[in-house]
């Protein structure tokens, strides 16, 4: 595998508790351990976890290397461990979501992944049960998913720049114009993304999940460059991270957003590296991944929460 994934990032959240779970796994093979390959060429990055899930006091990773998705409670503690099924001989899990028959679910009923390599969606039960798996012909570069309660998911196509839009079946329904700048899905289903024009700026928009658009809300701040949204809260506040114009590279800004469009949060982070999803937030709290792949696996990954 040649495919990069990682690292490490500071972030804001929306409100501040007293309570801080934070995780710290090791590399290895061992059970309660996330795995690690090292770069076998020049042209090469080392293989990570790809992608992260709070979800009350549990943590929810994607072991890429090992094809597996793993739960640890508050303390670090292994408490689930799922093997991906029907994946191919070689592999690449770029990004993963959790599905919950409802609102108040402390444990998902199924977990939907992508494999970029030959882009495939696998959708499994908590037990590692087969439920879906396609292959969609018109998509190229799957890079990121999420799915509703219902079980409608979201895949975001790098290369056609669209977001693919599935039935719980596996149905294809429609694809929606995208700026590969994130997507996010709230409590009620429905998808939330950013759209870019020349002068006037940047835009958060909402669509129903049978495809209305719903809002169209003007932020501005067309200087800015490479949006994406990570999350959508329950009362509608959304966090959009930035890069600024000028400045080092690896600097983004992270805004909160109120509903209406207003800043009410803004910290600046250092770009991560390699890994695709990199931000979490959950109902009251947001969490960040502090790690170095290159260093592996003397130093372990690190999710803390702000």
């Amino acid at each position: 595998m040649s495919k990069a994934i990682v690292a490490a990032v500071a972030m804001t959240m929306f409100i501040l508790v007293p309570a801080f779970a934070n995780w710290q796994l090791p590399f290895g093979k061992d059970a309660g351990m996330v795995g690690i390959i090292a770069p076998v060429g020049a042209e090469d990055f080392p293989v990570g976890p790809a992608s992260f899930r709070v979800v009350g006091d549990n943590l929810w990773v994607l072991d890429s290397a090992n094809g597996r998705v793993l739960c640890f409670d508050a303390a670090s503690k292994l408490v689930k461990q799922v093997a991906v099924p029907a994946l191919p001989k070689e592999f690449i899990l770029d990004d993963f979501a959790l599905q919950f028959a409802s609102k108040d679910a402390a444990e998902p009923s199924a977990i939907i992944v992508v494999e970029a390599m030959e882009r495939l969606i696998i959708k499994f039960a908590i037990d590692g049960k087969e439920l879906l798996k396609i292959k969609p012909d018109n998509l190229i570069q799957i890079d990121e998913i999420d799915i509703d309660s219902t079980g409608q998911f979201y895949v975001g196509d790098y290369a056609n720049s669209v977001i693919a839009v599935f039935a719980a079946d596996g149905k294809q329904l429609r694809q929606v114009p995208w700026q590969c700048s994130g997507f996010a899905i709230d409590g009620d289903n429905n998808l939330h993304m950013i759209h870019f024009e020349d002068k006037t700026g940047h835009f958060h928009i909402k669509l129903a999940a049978a495809g209305a658009e719903l809002s169209r809300t003007q932020l501005g701040l067309p200087e800015m460059q490479n949006p994406r949204i990570w999350n959508v809260s329950a009362n509608g506040e959304y966090l959009l991270s930035f890069i600024p114009p000028v400045g080092d590279t690896n600097s983004q800004v992270l805004h909160t957003y109120s509903p209406a469009g207003e800043i009410l949060k803004k910290v600046e982070f250092k770009n991560p590296y390699y890994i695709k999803r990199y931000l979490c937030a959950g109902k009251e709290s947001a969490w960040l991944v502090e790690a170095d792949y290159s260093r592996a696996p003397e130093q372990p990954v690190t999710f803390k929460q702000l």
